[in-house]
């Protein structure tokens, strides 16, 4: 039984800039267990916010092949993609990425009722997750009535609404203080360890990385550790 949920094998990725051409991964490859802790670390212009939005199907790779949770995403349209990532992937942003005119609640169950799933029961889901990141208490409460930290206890509990596979964070505590990074650090393990997704995170933050089973590290577009 194949117990890799993605497979990454010799891709590149060029930007084509006018008469300039820019290499950002060069010969990529690695695979990926369920259910593991995997942090992409590196220095600034390395390649890891490409790598991972390739990964997740975010853009399409020049060249090489990408499975993911076993179907490739080589030569799938964006419709493909997209359909893919709803039932299958959660993603947490740096910039908490919520809807300034919806609820914490409403916010949380936003990737359900893009699928034309709601009622009673993704709400009560919803209500679940969001108290299990500590915010049961503001469930009504709009994006500029939270703090940072809870902006993103909120995108937290958002990733896990389509009960994903694989969770991709792109820099989960970047945009924290360190105190309040560290308590974001433990509900995404702890998130992590009750659904069995497995987490795919790029980061800065070496104490963050080190706490992930494996490290992927990347310089120049390049992996020079996994």
């Amino acid at each position: 039984m194949n117990d890799e949920i993605l497979t990454v094998r010799d891709v590149k990725h060029v930007y084509e800039m006018g008469t300039h051409r820019l290499e950002v991964l060069k010969n990529v490859s690695f695979s990926i267990k369920k259910g593991t802790t995997v942090s992409i670390v590196g220095p600034s212009g390395s390649g890891k916010s490409t790598l991972l939005g390739l990964c997740a199907g975010l853009d399409q790779a020049s060249s090489g092949d990408i499975e993911l949770c076993s179907t490739n995403l080589s030569g799938l349209n964006e419709d493909r993609r997209a359909e893919l990532r709803s039932r299958h992937i959660g993603f947490i942003f740096q910039a908490f990425q919520l809807l300034p005119t919806l609820t914490a609640l409403e916010n949380v169950m936003v990737p359900m009722e893009l699928q034309g799933k709601g009622g009673r029961q993704v709400e009560e889901r919803a209500r679940k997750l969001l108290d299990e990141v500590g915010l049961s208490e503001r469930l009504d409460h709009y994006p500029a009535q939270l703090s940072g930290g809870e902006q993103q206890r909120v995108a937290i509990a958002r990733a896990f609404i389509n009960q994903p596979e694989v969770l991709f964070a792109d820099e989960p505590t970047g945009n924290l203080d360190s105190e309040t990074g560290g308590h974001i650090e433990e509900r995404l393990f702890e998130m992590n360890r009750i659904y069995g997704t497995t987490l795919i995170l790029v980061t800065h933050n070496n104490e963050l990385a080190a706490r992930t089973d494996r490290c992927i590290r990347l310089k120049g577009g390049e992996i020079v550790e996994a």
